[in-house]
């Protein structure tokens, strides 16, 4: 049985964060925790104002045996952080991640990484070390872009399509806020981790100074 989450739970397609109604990925039958995308909609801006441009990259991991805790996949995505502003001289790379387990015996993780788009444009390098990685502790899946209308694995935000590419972002993000398939995990593991970025002062000026 699941451990019930004590956060609060919402059932609309519509989602108001900081006075922004916003879209989201849920309705009168699908819920999510809005807590968790207050937190991705923070961390997302939190990236825009510190970077001109963003990548956003998507993608989950399985796992082949069934752990309660998330040690595994928060020291994958640390190392994954560290190796990667290592590789294109970068720092300040916001990340997500929703734990969840459905009808498999063990848990999977939706992941996302937001990066400076000025370092990396395309994640398809970046995605084939991930699978290089995780080969040990299960399988990765990239989300393809079949069709036109498919978004495919990633998101690259700038300041001519910002509106409209954020919008669709955090919709997309929202899908890790959902309240099915959470709760299968030690009564002391998290459902979900997001990144700790925060604005210096200097950032925090040139952002508002944007924004008038």
């Amino acid at each position: 049985m699941p451990t019930k989450s004590r956060m609060k739970e919402h059932y609309d397609c519509f989602l108001t964060v900081n006075d922004e109604e916003l879209l989201i990925n849920s309705s009168e039958t699908k819920g999510i925790y809005p807590k968790i995308i207050e937190k991705i909609v923070e961390q997302l801006d939190i990236c825009l104002a510190i970077h001109k441009r963003v990548l956003v990259v998507r993608f989950d991991l399985s796992l082949d045996e069934y752990s309660g805790d998330n040690h595994i996949i928060s020291t994958f995505i640390n190392r994954q952080k560290q190796r990667i502003e290592r590789t294109y001289k970068t720092k300040h790379i916001g990340h997500g991640w929703a734990r969840e387990q459905e009808e498999a015996k063990q848990q999977h993780y939706h992941v996302y990484l937001i990066i400076d788009g000025d370092v990396i444009q395309n994640p398809t390098k970046l995605l084939k070390q991930i699978k290089a990685k995780w080969f040990k502790y299960g399988r990765v899946w990239v989300p393809k872009k079949e069709f036109k209308t498919d978004r495919g694995c990633f998101y690259y935000i700038d300041k001519h399509n910002y509106e409209q590419e954020r919008a669709d972002v955090i919709e997309r993000l929202s899908y890790l806020a959902k309240t099915r398939g959470k709760g299968y995990k030690d009564i002391q593991a998290k459902n979900y981790s997001v990144s700790r970025l925060k604005l210096n002062f200097k950032e925090q000026k040139r952002h508002k100074k944007e924004e008038l």
